[in-house]
């Protein structure tokens, strides 16, 4: 194997084209692309994961806040009993509707980086096939275009989290809309 050209030579081209090369035992080479495509594939699946984790913790802590954002809402409604349950259940479908919208988003966020860990695992499973047969003349462009394939799995950044908070207001008789607090959604 020239290393400088990176192609398979026999002995009697060396002394041609490639007088003066790096070579290597196509064993060792094929080794060597096993091995770099193992790490590759081991740091984008563990990569993966830690995005997984970090989109479903978000993904809870940010069910909790809209549960509290909704029992913030409720427990200022029932002070205000008559006055306020028309604001109150708008109040709660606005809340359940933006935190649809944003959870859908993040949603997708966690779908792409499962797809992602599918493929990587995918990738590894055939590696792991390869790392089974035989070297032969052939094996080098499977371990190259596995390469490929390893290099163009895109681990999309992760997503502004969304978060959910209430704010009360101070309570007046003369408009509803004061009495209920806020959310912001951001």
């Amino acid at each position: 194997m020239c290393n400088t050209c990176n192609v398979l030579v026999c002995t009697s081209c060396v002394a041609g084209k490639h007088n003066k090369h790096e070579f290597s035992k196509l064993v060792d080479a094929i080794a060597q692309l096993r091995g770099e495509n193992e790490k590759q594939i081991y740091d984008k699946i563990n990569e993966a994961n830690q995005n997984i984790t970090e989109i479903e913790d978000s993904l809870t802590s940010f069910d909790n806040d809209v549960e509290s954002v909704i029992q913030a809402v409720t427990d200022q409604s029932n002070m205000i009993k008559c006055m306020v349950d028309k604001g109150v259940a708008q109040m709660i479908a606005l809340v359940n509707s933006q935190s649809t919208k944003e959870k859908d988003k993040i949603m997708k966020s966690l779908s792409a980086a499962k797809s992602v860990l599918v493929a990587g695992q995918n990738i590894d499973r055939k590696r792991l096939d390869l790392d089974k047969t035989r070297p032969d003349e052939t094996m080098v462009q499977k371990v190259n275009k596995m390469k490929e394939k390893i290099i163009k799995l895109h681990i999309d950044p992760l997503p502004e989290f969304p978060k959910i908070s209430f704010n009360s207001k101070a309570v007046t008789e003369d408009d509803i809309s004061k009495l209920i607090g806020s959310h912001t959604l951001r």
